[in-house]
């Protein structure tokens, strides 16, 4: 019974997660391209990939691993045209 319940709160978590991943991923894609709310995305896949459960599920794992890819790409792009806007800005 506990190892259900167990479970049962791991997948609740992992629902969780990914719906707030989502959440976020969603705002960005809404028009908030900002550097820290590409962070934070990146941060919560890192979580995912990181959750036993879904240690059971490769395919799983390499979908939220090529995403976290994905977004730290994005993230350093973001964070190398906000340094190269604030050169520009000084030199104004």
């Amino acid at each position: 019974m506990l190892e259900n319940q167990s479970e049962t709160s791991a997948l609740h978590e992992i629902t969780h997660l990914h719906a707030s991943t989502l959440m976020l991923i969603t705002q960005f894609s809404n028009g908030h391209h900002c550097p820290k709310l590409a962070h934070m995305i990146v941060n919560q896949l890192r979580r995912l990939i990181t959750e036993s459960e879904l240690e059971q599920l490769p395919t799983g794992q390499q979908m939220y691993r090529q995403l976290l890819n994905h977004w730290q790409q994005v993230t350093q792009t973001l964070l190398e045209k906000r340094q190269q806007n604030r050169k520009r800005t000084q030199l104004h």
